[in-house]
């Protein structure tokens, strides 16, 4: 998850990447001793992306696809949400 966290914070750095809406898939649910979402969410430190970057994880099973719809929901919304504040800044200038 190291490999992963510095990556993660890598790409949202990124110019092009700023304000892009995040989710991440917290899979394997459906094994015994799998990471909860919230533990992957601290382990990732996703609350320490930048302000303006909107983020949700997700616990799922790709098995049994448990998990995935929500996750693409909250996803959508963030997605919606980020284009309300991108509108209302324009209007702003």
């Amino acid at each position: 998850l190291e490999e992963a966290k510095v990556e993660l914070h890598r790409i949202s750095r990124a110019s092009d990447n700023q304000g892009v809406p995040v989710l991440v898939l917290a899979n394997k649910q459906d094994q015994p001793g799998a990471l909860s979402a919230a533990e992957v969410e601290k382990r990732l430190a996703v609350r320490e992306l930048a302000a303006a970057t909107f983020t949700h994880v997700q616990g799922c099973s790709a098995v049994d696809g448990l998990g995935l719809q929500p996750g693409l929901e909250r996803l959508y919304e963030m997605i919606l949400k980020r284009k309300k504040v991108a509108r209302a800044s324009k209007k702003r200038r």
